[in-house]
């Protein structure tokens, strides 16, 4: 098993504050140089995407808390995303965010939170909340709705993944 990175910031961010957020809890410490894993970065066209890099920070879960109380008065969506090495502290931390948080996923090692798959579940996972009948997420400032700006996120990885595919085949 490959050791946690703990050099480089602890939280990389990116993408609109006002969609939908997800947070990745990291205990492999992915993104050392400042930016999101490649394949999470076609998403922040339209998801903000907060990463936390749990080996790099003294109080990882102190941090974490900051992070989910940046989106209390923000009214968008937060999902979390969690390698299941962060463990049972995944647990506390979303009964601490109870009201904040609308989903949790967890990921089990060897998949890293950065592998293509994992981008897909979590966007498969994040498309059915947000058409749940039940659910009605209030509007984003921007107004448009969250399940438009997640099918859009959806369509830009499709692209990504399909221009990747074709520079592959050509090398």
């Amino acid at each position: 098993m490959e050791e946690p990175r703990t050099e480089g910031p602890s939280v990389v961010w990116a993408g609109p504050p006002d969609a939908p957020a997800v947070v990745v809890l990291d205990p492999a410490g992915v993104g050392r140089h400042g930016d999101l894993p490649g394949t999470w970065r076609p998403l922040t066209e339209y998801l903000q995407v907060m990463w936390c890099r749990l080996p790099a920070a003294d109080e990882p879960w102190r941090e974490v808390d900051e992070v989910l109380s940046e989106f209390v008065d923000r009214a968008v969506p937060v999902h979390l995303v969690a390698g299941a090495a962060a463990g049972a502290e995944v647990g506390e931390l979303v009964r601490r965010h109870e009201g904040l948080i609308s989903s949790v996923q967890t990921f089990a090692a060897p998949v890293p939170l950065g592998h293509p798959e994992v981008v897909l579940e979590v966007l498969r996972e994040l498309l059915n909340l947000d058409v749940d009948p039940q659910a009605d997420p209030p509007l984003p400032s921007g107004g448009r709705r969250p399940d438009s700006l997640l099918g859009d996120a959806a369509s830009a990885l499709r692209q990504s993944v399909a221009q990747l595919w074709e520079r592959l085949k050509q090398s």
